[in-house]
């Protein structure tokens, strides 16, 4: 895992360099006056339409490297059958619907390299949780080290802290959708007279 996370693609960093090479340079002719007669609007406008092009520019660029960071985490699933979590090297662990409570972040236990990162935990309604692998990134310099009599297991993955975020907010949002859909299967239904094809006698 690299110390330095991805977070935009290398030609949008460079894309944004270039913006802001080109605004220091704008304004550095407009101090020297170099550049007269310019209106005002025209160089708000130039400088405005740098930002938006930066912004869009580095959004689009976070959003497919969370796409494909999705994508590259193929041993967490989200089925019918429940989330099959990354559960060390080469293994996973399915967690039925039912039995889920909720989906939390909280110190890791029993995975790691022998610090204690923010991992992906999934809390059972019967009390306890199950660990996953998927942990967030942090710097050496902020983890504090691992108790040495616990034995840790390889983690799976280490993710970007925008990724784990992302993977964490989408697993409460299928399991909200679930439990609201268990909700709405186990409410008895009410029944009102038909008003179109009843069998009510035709008041007189």
């Amino acid at each position: 895992m690299s110390e330095s996370p991805l977070r935009v693609t290398t030609p949008v960093k460079v894309l944004i360099g270039v913006l802001v090479v080109a605004d220091v340079a704008f304004g550095a002719a407009l101090a020297l006056g170099l550049l007269r007669g310019l209106s005002p609007w025209l160089i708000g406008g130039a400088y405005a339409a740098t930002v938006l092009i930066a912004v869009v520019a580095f959004r689009v660029s976070r959003a497919r490297e969370l796409k494909r960071g999705f994508e590259g985490l193929r041993d967490l699933t989200v089925g019918d059958e429940g989330i099959r979590l990354p559960a060390g090297t080469l293994s996973t662990r399915l967690v039925p619907w039912p039995e889920i409570a909720d989906v939390t972040v909280r110190r890791s236990a029993r995975f790691g390299d022998g610090y204690l990162r923010d991992a992906l935990w999934v809390d059972l309604v019967t009390g306890g949780g199950v660990e996953s692998s998927v942990q967030r990134y942090a710097p050496r310099g902020k983890l504090q080290p691992a108790p040495s009599q616990r034995r840790q297991f390889e983690q799976t993955a280490i993710l970007a802290p925008a990724l784990f975020d992302a993977v964490v907010e989408r697993l409460r949002k299928e399991l909200r959708h679930r439990q609201l859909h268990t909700q709405l299967r186990g409410t008895p239904r009410v029944r009102r007279a038909d008003r179109w094809h009843g069998s009510a006698e035709t008041p007189q």
